[in-house]
């Protein structure tokens, strides 16, 4: 019986950096993280069973232009939180695997 051979490849930002090269590489990177961004604070909204224009004290094309913005505000999150019910936290955490994150507590809690 035949291995099935695995997608997972560990070296794959390694390698598409190599292959797209630096410039592009960054550029699909920031890209990506922007989409992320978006997408969790959508699925943040949905998951408590809101549409854009459940959230009190903001109007619908307003949500939608926070959901797909880039770049935020803290003022803005915070605004986006509250119509949720929510309220919003920041945290530093720690890029290396040596554990100092852990020692820290959440630094901002905010609205």
């Amino acid at each position: 019986m035949k291995k099935k051979k695995s997608l997972y490849n560990p070296d794959f930002f390694k390698n598409a950096e190599k292959v797209m090269g630096k410039k592009r590489f960054t550029k699909a990177i920031k890209e990506g993280e922007a989409l992320t961004q978006e997408l969790r604070l959508k699925m943040a909204r949905e998951l408590l069973g809101k549409n854009q224009t459940d959230l009190k004290g903001m109007t619908q094309p307003e949500v939608s232009k926070i959901e797909a913005r880039r770049d935020l505000k803290i003022s803005t999150l915070v605004k986006y939180a509250e119509a949720l019910g929510m309220q919003l936290k920041i945290t530093f955490e720690s890029k290396s695997k040596s554990g100092v994150d852990k020692k820290i507590k959440p630094i901002l809690v905010l609205g």
